[in-house]
């Protein structure tokens, strides 16, 4: 298995999503390349949604909310196989059957972001990555609209445009 990091390679691609070289993870916004991510939105079994505070030793959006499982894609891997792949690193959950709800996209520091977007539904237990993620919890999704709209709790901008898509698909 290839190894998370800052320097990872991952696939540059175009504007159609299509991939045209190749670019280290560091150097996505200073180069202002686009990009591709995946994001897995997590459900328990009443249809709450499970968030993640990220740690705040992360370089983005230190102590932020966000979605339940995030991740840049490798080089050459499609969006199901980063979805799986990282749903067992960031959960430690295994085999949990993703649905694919669509892809998205959005412009990030000047970069264009094309995002994955999978559901599964799990009450878990999880085995999160202590290293990545500060803490999870499952919240309604109105909860994550007031707490949004009243400012009582910092969500990602890439969170709350999967959000978004994911309830314009419902």
């Amino acid at each position: 298995m290839a190894t998370v990091t800052e320097g990872m390679v991952i696939d540059r691609v175009n504007r159609n999503d299509q991939p045209i070289g190749l670019i280290h993870r560091d150097e996505v916004f200073t180069k202002q390349a686009s990009f591709r991510v995946v994001h897995d939105l997590v459900f328990n079994s009443r249809g709450e949604l499970l968030v993640q505070q990220l740690a705040s030793t992360r370089t983005r959006h230190p102590g932020y909310w966000g979605s339940s499982v995030a991740a840049y894609l490798f080089a050459g891997e499609s969006y199901e196989a980063a979805a799986e792949r990282r749903l067992s690193e960031e959960l430690g959950v295994y085999n949990l059957p993703l649905r694919y709800v669509g892809k998205t996209s959005m412009v990030d520091q000047g970069s264009d972001k094309f995002i994955g977007v999978f559901a599964a539904t799990s009450d878990g237990p999880f085995h999160f990555d202590k290293g990545h993620i500060e803490r999870i919890e499952f919240l309604p999704r109105n909860v994550i609209h007031e707490l949004q709209a009243s400012g009582g709790r910092a969500f990602t901008p890439t969170f709350l445009r999967v959000l978004s898509f994911y309830e314009s698909k419902m």
